[in-house]
């Protein structure tokens, strides 16, 4: 008698399947879990990253802060919470002497712009009005936001400032304390909003409230401001 091959019955099949398709779904939850993981992180890190640069822009326009007089005082605070600074305007040519023309200084030398800094539906903005030498153009763009304001930091809940103040002159400068702008005396930028005069504090502190992912909790940030008089 020839003997029977024997091979798998259908329950046999059945089964095997089962457990094959039971570790592709385990396989594939932990591919997924590694997948989202990585996003996150990715998410996480271009947030930090819009942050840090946030924060380096506004060290840049605090360095470059000038003091142009009572009506064009290096650093402000509009009525609204915005942040307005009278800075140099950046040069298109860097600020490099070897790159200027040799007929003299370029153009856009010297030139003052006002950056302004608000809160505006949860994003951190920024404007920058067109670079002028004029003190009457850069008094009216003190008054309200010029051009297309740069959404720098979503998710941005509040923005708080705090300036430093030296107690004195002489020996008492080497002393000082963080105290609240919004107790300096108003002063009239505009018809939007009253300003507080800072003029050129010693430092700005600013402490920003994230409550949007990936980034939440409290930013401060001290910037030490140069230029002062």
């Amino acid at each position: 008698m020839h003997a029977r091959t024997r091979g798998f019955t259908l329950i046999e099949l059945l089964i095997a399947i089962v457990v094959l398709a039971i570790m592709a779904a385990l396989a594939w939850r932990g591919l997924d879990a590694v997948a989202r993981a990585r996003d996150a992180a990715l998410e996480r890190s271009r947030a930090a990253d819009r942050l840090s640069l946030s924060l380096r822009q506004l060290d840049a326009d605090l360095r470059a802060a000038r003091d142009e007089g009572a009506a064009l005082p290096a650093v402000s605070l509009a009525g609204n919470g915005d942040l307005l600074i009278v800075r140099r305007a950046p040069e298109a040519l860097g600020g490099d002497p070897r790159a200027w023309p040799p007929n003299g200084t370029p153009a856009d030398a010297g030139l003052m712009e006002v950056a302004r800094w608000g809160l505006r539906g949860g994003r951190w903005m920024r404007w920058a009005s067109t670079p002028s030498a004029s003190p009457r153009v850069l008094a009216a763009a003190m008054q309200a936001p010029q051009g297309s304001g740069l959404a720098l930091l979503p998710g941005v809940e509040e923005a708080k400032f705090l300036v430093f103040r030296y107690a004195g002159i002489g020996l008492l400068s080497q002393s000082g304390a963080w105290v609240s702008p919004y107790t300096a005396s108003s002063g009239g930028h505009g018809n939007d909003a009253v300003a507080l005069t800072l003029r050129t504090p010693a430092a700005l502190r600013v402490t920003l409230r994230l409550a949007a992912p990936p980034l939440r909790g409290t930013v401060s940030r001290e910037i030490l401001i140069e230029n002062r008089q």
